[in-house]
């Protein structure tokens, strides 16, 4: 399963009416209405992906949008795709535009999932829908539907009413180890809410950070986007052309070094003072905030 991972809070759903919002109680830098932030355009080989259409300052809400596919804790593929059945068709056209990564590993998961819903339908249906008319399910189809949702949902977090969601806008976003924006999702409003985390240039790519960021080294950020969503990461902080980049991957391995001492010593007994923790969270917080990385992950230590 590959989800774009840790964005807090804040039967099957098909939500429709996705839509930008404005909210008198939004407390983001306003933005004239009759200028568009964003649009929707190529970006080289990753596809297509949102950029800025003016300049938009640090803190500005950019996207407020409801789930277009989602699915509660304990939901499966089987509900993803009944789901997906009953979206309109201008949704169901909105979804299947979105891009999908499947190895062949997953191919196979998916088509075992996708065979075993169409027995369960067919035999509910055969024993429990006599003189109904029966939309019978497309195996191929369920296939495609869960490629593109679990390489496109966010994972709202247990607490959340939705566990797992698709958002029309949102999901084209591309993901950025040093990104500009960030998202939370809203419980009350049932909207997933993306701001900006520093001010954003006119033209510039917005980006999300689709991994947790645990101040983790250039390899092991590489490796989970390559398994998880299909390629190679080259931002800023992965371009180890930039010493900007080097730089940044030598304080890194620096950072994790003095967390493992700092461990070792807890388990020891040798490090007890609540000085030595708040020394290790203010290292951390330096190394975040020398990567131009703000936000949730430094709100929340």
């Amino acid at each position: 399963m590959t989800l774009r991972s840790n964005f807090h809070r804040h039967g099957p759903l098909p939500a429709s009416s996705a839509q930008n919002g404005n909210f008198s109680h939004d407390t983001s830098p306003a933005h004239d209405p009759s200028t568009p932030m964003y649009e929707i355009k190529t970006a080289g080989l990753k596809g297509l992906g949102v950029f800025a259409k003016a300049f938009i300052p640090r803190g500005t809400r950019i996207f407020s949008e409801t789930p277009l596919l989602a699915i509660r804790a304990g939901q499966n593929a089987g509900d993803i795709y009944s789901a997906s059945r009953v979206l309109s068709l201008e949704d169901k056209s909105r979804f299947l535009r979105l891009s999908s990564h499947v190895t062949k590993e997953l191919s196979v998961l998916r088509w075992s999932q996708a065979a075993w819903y169409t027995v369960k339908y067919t035999i509910t249906s055969m024993f429990g829908r006599k003189g109904k008319r029966v939309s019978w399910p497309n195996p191929r189809e369920h296939v495609t539907i869960l490629s593109i949702f679990r390489n496109n949902a966010f994972n709202l977090g247990s607490s959340s009413e939705f566990q797992q969601a698709v958002f029309p806008r949102i999901s084209r976003i591309n993901h950025s180890c040093v990104p500009n924006a960030q998202g939370n999702f809203h419980d009350e409003l049932g909207r997933f809410n993306i701001h900006a985390t520093r001010d954003i240039e006119t033209g510039e790519e917005l980006t999300l950070n689709y991994l947790q960021e645990l101040g983790a080294g250039r390899e092991m950020r590489q490796e989970k986007l390559l398994g998880g969503y299909g390629f190679e990461c080259e931002c800023p902080a992965c371009d180890l052309r930039l010493e900007t980049a080097r730089d940044g991957e030598r304080k890194r391995l620096r950072m994790h070094e003095e967390l493992a001492k700092y461990v070792e010593g807890m388990g020891s007994g040798a490090v007890q003072s609540l000085e030595a923790e708040l020394e290790a969270v203010q290292k951390f917080i330096r190394l975040l905030e020398g990567e131009g990385i703000a936000g949730r992950e430094l709100s929340t230590l």
